[in-house]
């Protein structure tokens, strides 16, 4: 039989978490607020340096691939619901990659490519990429690397996505 000490402290706990819930209820306010939102738009989907790749890209991928930018991690790889639990869903999350190349025509994801500005130089970068690479070739994904660039070469783009596009039957 518990001790009364045992039962009162439990009691407290219940009482707590109750006072809590309650508090977190009362003062958070609604879900989806209503009237004015301090949201703005950013005006562009990718930076400068970005749409130059992007465009020198486009003319460098084969026909039947399509340019996906900006795409969240976990949209291209999951994991089973023990793994999520186990902190490996949140670790994909909030990543996303600069660009994957799909099949046109089934959606297929072909490759992902990151464009490496400066601050992938960075160790906790270093350490956030090596862990988004390592993640990608568990999934059987290839990435493809490319330094950032003030302008860049279609002809030179084709050349490093061939070795990739071995595999892609046309």
């Amino acid at each position: 039989m518990p001790s009364a000490d045992t039962v009162l402290f439990v009691l407290l706990l219940v009482v707590l978490a109750t006072v809590a819930a309650w508090l977190r209820r009362r003062f958070a306010g609604p879900r989806y607020p209503t009237g004015d939102l301090p949201y703005f738009s950013r005006g562009y989907l990718l930076s400068k340096g970005e749409a130059a790749f992007f465009h020198a890209l486009r003319q460098a991928v084969p026909p039947g691939l399509m340019i996906a930018p900006k795409v969240r991690v976990s949209d291209v790889i999951g994991c089973d619901a023990s793994a999520w639990k186990r902190g490996f869903g949140g670790r994909i999350s909030q990543k996303h990659v600069d660009f994957v190349l799909v099949d046109a025509r089934t959606t297929a994801f072909e490759l992902i490519i990151e464009l490496d500005d400066k601050s992938h130089r960075q160790h906790e970068r270093r350490g956030r990429d090596d862990f988004v690479d390592r993640a990608l070739a568990a999934a059987g994904i290839p990435v493809l690397r490319v330094p950032a660039a003030a302008r860049y070469d279609p002809a030179d783009l084709r050349t490093r996505l061939v070795p990739f596009m071995e595999s892609v039957s046309r």
